[in-house]
């Protein structure tokens, strides 16, 4: 399932860009909720823009009123998931895609095969973001999106699961059953007794603290310092090199 936008003020543009896209989701199985929507600016896109709308964005740079690079940073304001793909003219502003973290850039006119593979890209992508453990809950075993994990703490024989909307979620496990499910993936590190933290959530690496995007600050076990600290910089080193 995907759900994806284009902001184009040309329509007969968007119009093509969302025929490919409709022939590459029937080729690949993959399932369109709900149709393509087009918006016509940037000014409409981010009217109805809220995080977790879109898992794709396509982004026309040269529209009338905001850009489509002005819009993109708008977009990352409030959501730093979806993916986003430029289309335009010249290639002009490919650097600056990379301060948007966009997935793709795209110059018109180009092929369904360069749209293919940028949706491909895109597919992968959200594959990782969407991992998930499944864990008991109040209706039975339930899914826990593993990147909406900020940290976790361990009280009263539950882990309380901080996830990046400012939500609680409270998992009836043992620390050390909780731990053996995330610790299998880089980015997350125990970081003192009952504590686990995302990396991906980390603004700042302190003396005896990690201080997280949201500006929580997480304590690190003095004793484990020298190897969290380790670990943390072979994830930012992983991840500056385009790894996980």
């Amino acid at each position: 399932m995907m759900r994806i936008a284009i902001a184009d003020d040309l329509s007969a543009d968007a119009g093509k860009l969302r025929e490919f896209i409709c022939r590459w989701a029937q080729e690949q199985g993959v399932f369109l909720v709900p149709a393509p929507a087009v918006f016509e600016s940037g000014e409409a896109l981010l009217a109805g823009f809220a995080p977790d709308t879109f898992d794709v964005i396509f982004l026309d740079i040269y529209m009338s009123g905001m850009t489509g690079m002005e819009a993109a940073k708008k977009i990352r304001e409030q959501d730093d998931a979806c993916q986003l793909i430029f289309t335009t003219t010249t290639r002009e502003f490919a650097v600056d895609s990379y301060d948007v973290a966009a997935a793709f850039y795209l110059v018109k006119p180009y092929s369904y095969e360069k749209l293919a593979q940028a949706l491909t890209r895109c597919g992968a992508k959200l594959l990782e973001q969407n991992q998930c453990v499944m864990v008991p809950g109040a209706a039975g075993q339930q899914p826990l999106l593993l990147h909406q994990i900020t940290h976790t703490e361990y009280c009263g024989r539950c882990v309380e699961v901080h996830i990046t909307s400012g939500e609680k979620i409270t998992v009836p496990m043992r620390q050390a059953d909780f731990a053996a499910l995330l610790l299998d993936y880089p980015y997350f590190c125990d970081c003192t007794r009952g504590v686990l933290v995302n990396f991906e959530q980390v603004e700042e690496l302190l003396a005896d603290r990690f201080l997280l995007k949201n500006g929580t600050a997480v304590p690190i076990s003095r004793l484990k310092y020298r190897e969290v600290r380790e670990q943390f910089l072979a994830f930012t080193y992983a991840r500056m090199r385009g790894g996980h």
